[in-house]
């Protein structure tokens, strides 16, 4: 019978030759066996956003999504997320409007996320073993799994901007006109997709790939720079976005505290609190009672109070750059930290967001040692750093509640993870130089780590027996 360290050692010979195939089973796996437990367990919807993809979707399939359901907000959620929602009718008229066939959609697209993450790693290492130990970190990390195994477009706004941050890396490598073209067409599929998934990601995706060709210089410069401005100038368009998104930043920078109350209103996890009045005689519903205000940038100017789920009051929307200013250190806290581990909310997800966060603060630690190690590494780091500070700027200023605040995050999570590996790497490198430099062998210092481990592993096994 083999040792148990043996056995690892040989799985992982297997695995680091296959830094693509492994990390997209092992994601799948974990995701298909948590929607069918989901699925049989649930009996229903896990998130209430999910009714709203799996109605819209089977009424498109059968031809009945029109103006008038949901007073418009049906056609505007379907175009919106045109993504996400459009090969989800033809799976619809394939295999029928059963929630599990949605939920394997988007487990899809969160196995996609794990390899596109260990391809970027790659990219940056030139390493199958840290490919590998990335793609299985974004493969198994909880959140991950649950939001890709429900129905939700998050996992494919994921894929999006890790494929978009492939793209740029490879129009940093690309000196022949086949690789030109491939560039091109990643970063524009990519972006193409963000564009019909979620604006305020799409947006800061195009900027921040336009911004990262000019931060490093690529090996074409003038053709690289140019396809990727010309992409990121103009995809903006086909969604009525204008040219770099001018038009929905027209709209939606003033309308930042209108998106916090909406996300504040009748959410358990609100950490925004806006303030409440009574009704003016007559006040009849307007566009902000519209939840298709909130997806729609070109929808009718909102008033400056909107009616709540009680008749007789209004929430008072705050307006102004002050009152942005003043929101930013509250959600930024919201978005990038809380819930903190020693804090308890209202049922079950609330305790477990709190214990991960115990996994992404150390992550936040080796991401900033990965930016401080690869900082003349721009072609790596550019995108990924852009994408992380507008996002989580446009973040901090719109999200209302915790739990939106926290699933949007993992929108994150292929960055942090790449720039953690390259802080791990770094770390570890130095840790052999130095011990290189004391005079210490390099088996020896393998065969101490192993001496480490072992122990750790030969009481898994015997538990195993």
């Amino acid at each position: 019978m083999k040792r148990p360290y043996t056995v690892v050692r040989s799985a992982w010979s297997i695995a680091a030759t296959h830094p693509v195939a492994v990390p997209f089973a092992v994601a799948l796996t974990a995701r298909v066996i948590a929607a069918i437990g989901i699925d049989k367990f649930q009996h229903g919807y896990l998130f209430p956003d999910e009714s709203d993809y799996v109605n819209f979707g089977r009424l498109a399939s059968t031809g009945h999504l029109t103006v008038s359901v949901e007073g418009g907000y049906g056609e505007d959620l379907f175009h919106e997320a045109a993504s996400f929602m459009w090969p989800l009718t033809v799976l619809f008229r394939l295999f029928g409007t059963h929630i599990l066939v949605a939920a394997l959609w988007a487990a899809l697209f969160g196995a996609v996320t794990a390899v596109l993450t260990a391809v970027l790693v790659r990219f940056a290492t030139n390493s199958n073993g840290w490919a590998v130990v990335a793609g299985l970190a974004v493969a198994l990390f909880p959140s991950q799994i649950l939001w890709s195994s429900v129905v939700l477009r998050e996992s494919m706004v994921w894929a999006g901007l890790a494929g978009t941050a492939i793209g740029v890396t490879m129009f940093s490598r690309a000196k022949q006109w086949q690789y030109l073209v491939g560039a091109t067409v990643v970063t524009g599929v990519s972006l193409l997709s963000l564009a019909y998934l979620r604006y305020w990601a799409f947006i800061p995706a195009a900027w921040a790939a336009a911004a990262a060709v000019w931060l490093f210089r690529p090996a074409r410069p003038i053709f690289a720079r140019g396809l990727c401005l010309l992409l990121c100038l103009f995809i903006p368009v086909l969604p009525g976005l204008g040219i770099a998104g001018s038009t929905y930043v027209a709209h939606g920078g003033s309308d930042l505290g209108y998106e916090r109350t909406v996300l504040s209103e009748g959410a358990k996890s609100a950490f925004v609190h806006p303030k409440v009045i009574a009704a003016r005689p007559g006040t009849k519903p307007s566009a902000a009672t519209n939840p298709s205000a909130a997806t729609n940038p070109s929808a009718t100017t909102l008033p400056s109070a909107i009616p709540s789920a009680i008749a007789d009051e209004e929430l008072v929307v705050p307006k102004g750059l002050r009152n942005d200013l003043k929101a930013l250190p509250r959600g930024l806290l919201a978005f990038a930290l809380r819930p903190f581990p020693w804090q308890h909310g209202d049922g079950l997800s609330y305790d477990f967001a709190a214990l991960e966060e115990v996994l992404y603060y150390p992550l936040y630690v080796l991401a900033a040692v990965g930016l401080v190690a690869s900082r003349r590494r721009r072609d790596v780091i550019a995108f990924p750093l852009l994408a992380v500070a507008l996002i989580t700027g446009i973040a901090s200023e719109a999200e209302g509640n915790l739990g939106s605040a926290f699933r949007h995050r993992d929108q994150l999570l292929w960055a942090l993870v790449l720039l953690a590996t390259l802080g791990t790497r770094a770390i570890l490198e130095n840790w052999r130089e130095r011990r290189a430099e004391a005079g210490t062998p390099h088996d020896q210092v393998r065969d101490e780590g192993l001496a480490l481990v072992q122990p750790f592993m030969r009481s898994v096994a015997q538990q195993c027996q």
